[in-house]
């Protein structure tokens, strides 16, 4: 096969492709075989009867018709892999002659292209970057956590409930009218009071009493609980407060550092803490500082940003989200009617982030031109043997389909993309943070959702991984 190229005006091009006699006998050998096996032919078995009989029934026509409708998608696939072309869009197909065995077939197709951003400064550029600090107290504040993972709860009996306390009840729950509240009930029920497991109100009224008391109070649902049938609805409960429990934590010394970890002395654990948090923070600040060199290269970039990749870029967001809400065990529909809002509200809150995304990707596609920037073969072979994993195929196999289909290049572009925002922060200068954009903790606010969702893209393989699985 043959594929020549034409630049035309607004990111179009025209494919002319020339198909080879040979692939054109094998495509349309394959559907004889197919119609043989599928039309019962008069005095054959399926399957049976020769190429000339099939042709007799069904007509030669009609035959490389059904052929040319199989066959022309991978042809023009085909022609794009070989082109190296990205298109954003349907095409346009052109052919004057039909199918010719012996001389083979030609057609053109005219598609959109991804644009090619123009670059203006990229290297160099000062961006600001926040020092990575970890104050004593969030040391402090860790190490709390380790102890409360080793908290023991201790019975209470010279004092009413409060806020913290485990306290084991038993309860019913009755409508002012109509009975017992079908689900409102329990026994032996151990609730961390103030913690927000079940109504605010009802735990509330939990607090001061004491083991053993038994207490009947009324809480009014609030209006946007889940099961609309109770939103507004007073029910009163009756509640038997049968034990009070303290969390007791243990001693923040020697012997607890042996206990919660491989360290002899307290000391030891608090340094291997800070040397924890200092790590993630520097990576926060990593991550930050990544973020916003890109969003600088990218606002200095001229690029326009077609529709078509926009409204691709927001499908594949709201599918990204829908597999989050599965994944936690809800329905997308559950969920747009418990928010009250809609799959359409949904597309309209992520575009803008869309359109910057897809800036980005043109933007860091530029510099992977501009400095001949490849994708990294060992990244690329550390990717597959991940799919080859999780599918129980050998990686060559997945290198041989996905060549086959076009999703080999997919990844080859997004590891470039990642070699190319690595170019673009080792060519950056960090500058100091302005005051004025740290918040009152010293923390500075998330990068925004285009930010980071382009960063998780080109570090993590991004959408052309949930294609390539799905064409493996």
């Amino acid at each position: 096969m043959t594929a020549n190229v034409t630049k035309l005006e607004d990111n179009r091009v025209r494919l002319d492709v020339e198909v080879p006699p040979e692939s054109v006998r094998e495509g349309v050998e394959a559907k004889v075989r197919e119609l043989g096996r599928r039309v019962r032919v008069p005095g054959f078995r399926p399957g049976k009867a020769p190429r000339r009989v099939v042709e007799n029934h069904l007509g030669r026509d009609y035959i490389y018709y059904e052929a040319l409708q199989e066959k022309l998608p991978a042809w023009y696939s085909e022609a794009v892999i070989e082109a190296d072309l990205r298109p954003i869009d349907r095409p346009e197909i052109h052919f004057d002659d039909p199918l010719d065995e012996e001389e083979g077939f030609k057609f053109s197709a005219t598609v959109a292209v991804r644009p090619e951003a123009e670059l203006d400064e990229y290297k160099g550029i000062e961006v600001p970057r926040e020092e990575a600090r970890v104050p004593e107290e969030q040391v402090d504040e860790q190490l709390e956590q380790m102890r409360g993972q080793f908290a023991t709860l201790a019975a209470v009996e010279d004092r009413p409930v409060r806020d913290g306390d485990f306290v084991i009840i038993d309860f019913r729950g009755e409508r002012m009218v109509g009975g017992p509240l079908e689900g409102a009930e329990a026994e032996d029920y151990m609730l961390e009071v103030g913690r927000g497991e079940l109504l605010p109100d009802f735990e509330r009224e939990l607090v001061g009493a004491k083991a053993g008391e038994r207490k009947q109070f009324a809480v009014t649902f609030p209006m946007d609980y889940a099961e609309e049938s109770l939103r507004g609805e007073p029910v009163l409960f009756r509640v038997h407060v049968k034990e009070i429990k303290e969390r007791e934590l243990p001693p923040l010394d020697d012997e607890f550092a042996k206990e919660a970890s491989e360290f002899e002395t307290l000391d030891e654990l608090r340094a291997a803490v800070r040397e924890e948090l200092e790590a993630a923070e520097e990576r926060r600040v990593e991550g930050q500082f990544r973020a916003r060199v890109l969003d600088a290269a990218a606002e200095r970039a001229e690029v326009e940003v077609p529709e078509v990749m926009v409204d691709e870029k927001v499908e594949e967001m709201l599918g990204s989200f829908e597999r989050s809400l599965r994944a936690q065990g809800m329905e997308p529909a559950q969920y747009y009617q418990l928010a009250g809002t809609s799959e359409q509200e949904i597309k309209d809150r992520v575009r803008p982030d869309a359109v910057d995304t897809v800036k980005k990707e043109l933007t860091l596609d530029a510099v992977v031109a501009a400095e001949g920037i490849e994708a990294d073969q060992d990244r690329v072979m550390h990717e597959i043997e991940h799919l080859a994993e999780d599918s129980d195929r050998v990686p060559e196999e997945i290198v041989e389909t996905m060549r086959r289909n076009g999703t080999y290049a997919l990844l080859e572009e997004e590891i470039a993309r990642a070699g190319a925002l690595d170019f673009l922060v080792e060519n950056a200068v960090p500058s100091p943070m302005p005051e004025e954009d740290e918040d009152a903790s010293g923390e500075e606010a998330e990068p925004e959702a285009g930010e980071a969702s382009v960063e998780a893209k080109v570090e993590a393989g991004g959408s052309a991984k949930q294609e390539r699985e799905e064409g493996l």
